[in-house]
């Protein structure tokens, strides 16, 4: 894939991290608990639009759709910078940017299997690479942009969503094939993606496992902050943190497309196993283990993620990209609600229940998700 393809997909995630942290730290300078907890849940209230958005996917050109998306969130910023930094004008606009959101990665990842082909892992980790930098240095310079003026993230978030635009008008036409534009507008078209992740059986030992990994991600990583605080961390320092769940995140989407599907499945299952235990130790093997977390988690998602694309049909391959996002959020949320309640115990039972439940996955390595197969299923070949 083009270089200029990874620069303008950077600078628009750049743009929208910027909007959203600054949008984040807003809220929290007003002191208002509800609408922070609204913004947070915002990407799960637009988990049945993320469906509706693949039907489009597969019903109209891709590329199109990619684009008017960017420039749709580069409008939607330019009406943050704008409008009255109210709770009542800006949620809504929130709650806009993020469903227009939903068209971006399925199609980003549709559009991989026309770019990448025979390159998924390497493409699809240099994709993934350049969004994580560019959303670490939007939460990196959001803060002292929106201490200098308020309307300073926004605007310049959606210049970046605008340079975006710009550098993405030579992407290639990626039309739908027929037999998708023949189905109806039914439950069962908009769930027919969904209905393929659970249905194939080459692929649904990779999704159940992808769902518990994101299960247990969000159990291990909900109460992050606490944790941390408990472990004797200098709460100046807690940024090292989130800093080495990016760091790690970017390191391993780059090594992603250098191994074999064996080695970045299941050794980035034992960075994450390593980097939890990390996180139970004391200042400074935390920041190590959060590094060693995102390593891990960034490995083996890029190599899960190119067996969705690879086996998914190409009249289902908008709703397939878009149907494990929702199932995987959801698995996210789900074992963030569970963090919530085990953390009454203690910051550290979730963690160590998350721990228990990676380490009670290891047998897959032996039996459905056995390098064999995952070689044979890499290959075209029945496993």
């Amino acid at each position: 894939m083009r270089a200029r393809y990874l620069l303008a997909e950077s600078l628009g995630v750049f743009g929208g991290s910027l909007a959203f942290t600054g949008l984040g730290l807003l809220l929290g300078l007003e002191g208002t608990t509800w609408t922070l907890a609204l913004l947070a849940a915002l990407p799960y209230f637009t988990l049945p639009l993320d469906l509706l958005a693949s039907l489009l996917l597969d019903r109209l050109d891709r590329r199109t759709l990619l684009l008017a998306g960017v420039w749709l969130r580069a409008g939607i910023l330019g009406l943050f910078a704008l409008l009255p930094k109210e709770p009542l004008f800006l949620l809504p606009l929130a709650f806009l940017f993020q469903a227009v959101l939903a068209l971006d990665l399925p199609a980003w990842h549709a559009l991989l299997v026309r770019l990448a082909q025979g390159r998924l892992e390497r493409e699809g980790g240099r994709l993934q690479a350049a969004q994580l930098l560019g959303d670490g240095l939007g939460d990196l310079l959001a803060p002292p942009l929106l201490l200098l003026a308020k309307p300073l993230p926004f605007a310049l978030g959606g210049l970046l969503l605008a340079g975006e635009g710009l550098l993405l008008r030579d992407l290639p036409a990626y039309p739908p094939p027929r037999a998708a534009k023949g189905e109806g507008l039914t439950l069962r078209a908009l769930l027919a993606g969904l209905a393929f992740l659970l249905e194939d059986r080459r692929l649904l030992p990779l999704t159940l496992y992808a769902l518990a990994l994101s299960f247990l991600s969000g159990l291990a990583l909900a109460l992050l902050p606490l944790l941390a605080l408990a472990q004797e961390t200098p709460p100046a320092l807690y940024g090292l943190y989130p800093l080495g769940l990016s760091l790690g995140g970017f390191l391993g989407s780059l090594a992603a497309g250098r191994v074999g599907p064996c080695l970045g499945i299941w050794g980035g299952h034992g960075l994450r196993v390593l980097g939890l235990a990390l996180l139970l130790l004391p200042f400074p093997f935390g920041p190590l283990g959060a590094f060693l977390v995102g390593g891990g988690g960034a490995l083996s998602g890029v190599h899960l993620r190119a067996y969705r694309q690879r086996l998914a049909p190409e009249a289902l391959l908008g709703r397939v990209q878009a149907g494990a996002v929702a199932l995987l959020s959801l698995g996210s949320l789900l074992g963030t609600l569970l963090a919530g309640g085990l953390g009454t115990l203690g910051p550290q039972v979730p963690l160590l229940t998350a721990l228990l439940g990676l380490l009670l996955l290891l047998p897959l390595a032996l039996g459905p998700i056995g390098c064999g197969r995952l070689l044979a299923l890499r290959e075209g070949r029945s496993p």
